[in-house]
């Protein structure tokens, strides 16, 4: 096989990929996410983080779909880890191979290996416990294809948790909602059948 031949079979095989159906079938099954972030802190408590999460979502039509998920991120001035545990959904604004969407993620969290506790100084946990631990995370991104049931997913987030840290204007600790802007990548898939 010449250099001609297999240039024109890899064009043709490209070209018919790009015909075959390129967005999310609602009758088959769920869509799942595997996203990873980096958060710079935003606002004067904010705090720059690392993040992974899991998202399992059921289809409701071609462009809303709802589940739930988990997640870890570990915030680095506070240093601790959390674990959050939320419902979340995503609305396609186009059935297309590239699409822009909304994403929101409502929930709580498990806060673990707190390193920076009782201090009486800023980014300083309580020692007592928040009484709710609120985890709130809309985003804005695009979906872009690779295959029928494979995507790429790029977006922008705001990650919020509810803690309580040390207010440095009223020397004590009151519950904050510290905000992460962050980018996020992900790869998304189609699970048929479920």
């Amino acid at each position: 096989m010449n250099k001609r031949t297999i240039i024109t079979a890899l064009f043709a095989l490209v070209w018919v990929a790009g015909q075959a159906q390129t967005t999310f079938d609602a009758e088959g099954g769920c869509l799942n996410v595997v996203d990873f972030s980096f958060e710079q802190g935003i606002g004067e408590y904010g705090d720059r983080c690392l993040s992974v999460n899991y998202l399992h979502e059921k289809f409701i039509n071609e462009q809303f779909c709802i589940g739930a998920g988990i997640g870890y991120s570990h915030h680095q001035k506070y240093k601790f880890s959390a674990i959050p545990v939320f419902l979340s959904s995503h609305y396609f604004f186009h059935d297309k191979r590239f699409s822009p969407y909304a994403n929101l993620r409502v929930g709580g969290f498990a806060l673990f290996n707190a390193k920076n506790v009782g201090t009486n100084e800023k980014f300083s946990l309580s020692k007592e416990k928040q009484g709710f631990s609120l985890y709130i995370s809309p985003s804005i991104g695009v979906k872009m294809h690779i295959t029928p049931n494979i995507g790429v997913l790029a977006s922008v987030s705001d990650e919020t948790y509810l803690i309580k840290a040390f207010d440095t204007n009223r020397n004590d600790y009151r519950s904050k909602l510290i905000h992460s802007l962050g980018v996020n990548i992900g790869v998304c898939f189609q699970i048929k059948g479920w």
